[in-house]
């Protein structure tokens, strides 16, 4: 039996950092949970080399472009670049030294922009975009690649989604200095 949050909440970001498991924003319906600098929720939650990254989200008036660094070591959050774009209910994972920050929406619609953090020079760069544009989009790596699973594509009037079964493969080829989503269906 794994011990229950210290409160309920919704739409929370979660990810492992050593042997413990951190829950990081949320809502409980009326309160917006603040365990780092902003106020958020729907918001996507990674560790890459040793921090936790909370990105984007929604603070119940705004799409957020921002991003969090919590290091493990001060245990403080700072804020590190801004995402180019704002991003709510979005994919990210660490991969190659890199946060990746897939799709999600930003207040007028779902997106199929992609973008990477390099925590080196502290910026962000455009990817080459996903075949589908969608909020809520899982994202995950395995064996060096990429992958966005399912989402849905809801435009922000209507909050009737159609859920999606679409998995991507996201494929970097840097010695041709190129990058490519494929299509892959899970059977």
């Amino acid at each position: 039996m794994v011990a229950p949050l210290s409160m309920p909440r919704d739409a929370v970001g979660v990810c492992l950092l050593g042997d413990k498991l951190y829950a990081v924003g949320g809502y409980d319906g009326e309160i917006i949970f603040l365990h780092f600098l902003t106020l958020s929720f729907i918001l996507g939650v990674t560790v890459l080399e040793g921090p936790i990254y909370a990105v984007g989200g929604h603070d119940g008036w705004s799409y957020l472009n921002t991003v969090e660094r919590w290091d493990p070591q001060s245990q403080q959050w700072t804020f590190v670049a801004s995402m180019s774009i704002a991003r709510s209910t979005v994919g990210v994972a660490a991969l190659n030294g890199k946060l990746y920050s897939v799709g999600g929406r930003d207040g007028s619609s779902c997106l199929s922009s992609m973008e990477y953090y390099d925590p080196h020079t502290n910026k962000w760069n455009m990817c080459a975009p996903m075949c589908k544009r969608r909020g809520g989009v899982g994202v995950a790596t395995c064996d060096g690649f990429l992958y966005a699973v399912g989402g849905h594509d809801a435009p922000a009037s209507n909050h009737c989604s159609r859920l999606l079964d679409y998995v991507e493969r996201y494929l970097l080829h840097a010695f041709l200095k190129y990058i490519v989503w494929k299509h892959h269906f899970v059977t």
